[in-house]
């Protein structure tokens, strides 16, 4: 779809809201608080160019493999509500690219733990600094000789080695998190314009994704594969993977 149908689909999302079908999907969540949430986090990460930097991204690759999981999976207790902390910014970025390939995040969580870890959306600022305190405070008892923060050098100017030498040895064994890394490493500069965060765009990308669910449930998710949806459309859909 073009963003010219983006926006006159957009025009009747009224009609849309009148679908019993569509008006009974139950998302959840406030997808529209937490996509103007979404929008300032990958603001934040485009803002952020050092954060792609191979040896920046393998470490923090490490950090959410071998510290970041097994923390939250330990915290995470089925059938009650999520943990409400938040890990380290490189951290929280290698998350965020994981968990939108639901099928393999779903797949690491149980063969790793047991359980899909889940993810606990937090709209408040305020919030958010108190869950990512809290997150520092238990990090730094759990792993006393790790840094909250990632100390890895990004002097090398992307060049690793996959063959040899410690970087390489972390690059193959979290192969498939770098990948998912890697593939959505643009994202984060497709929702920069400033409409993107308007509350009556959120809104009406929000029933837009309602109908987008429905038609994939009308037609089967293999007939839909090949669908691309509109960018109002994937940032409700991102959001709420």
């Amino acid at each position: 779809m073009s963003e010219n149908s983006e926006i006159s689909f957009s025009t009747s999302s009224r009609s849309l809201g009148e679908i019993p079908e569509i008006a009974a999907i139950n998302l959840g969540i406030d997808l529209v608080s937490a996509s103007k949430r979404n929008i300032t986090f990958l603001k934040t990460v485009a803002d952020s160019p050092w954060l792609h930097n191979t040896n920046i991204k393998v470490e923090a690759i490490r950090r959410y493999c071998d510290l970041w999981m097994p923390l939250i999976s330990d915290l995470t207790v089925q059938n009650t509500s999520l943990p409400m902390i938040l890990p380290p910014f490189d951290v929280e970025w290698i998350w965020f690219c994981h968990s939108l390939n639901h099928g393999s995040y779903r797949e690491y969580c149980e063969r790793r733990f047991s359980k899909v870890v889940g993810r606990a959306v937090i709209y408040d600022e305020e919030n958010r600094e108190y869950a990512l305190m809290r997150c520092r405070e238990i990090w730094n008892s759990k792993y006393p000789f790790e840094s909250f923060e990632n100390e890895a050098s990004s002097d090398d100017c992307d060049l690793v080695v996959v063959d040899e030498g410690s970087v390489g040895l972390s690059l193959r064994l979290n192969d498939d998190v770098f990948k998912e890394v890697e593939k959505h490493r643009l994202l984060c500069l497709m929702f920069m314009e400033p409409y993107r965060s308007e509350l009556v765009y959120l809104i009406a990308a929000r029933q837009r994704y309602k109908a987008f669910l429905f038609m994939i449930q009308r037609l089967g998710s293999e007939s839909c594969s090949s669908l691309v949806p509109t960018s109002d459309i994937l940032l409700i859909w991102v959001t709420h993977q």
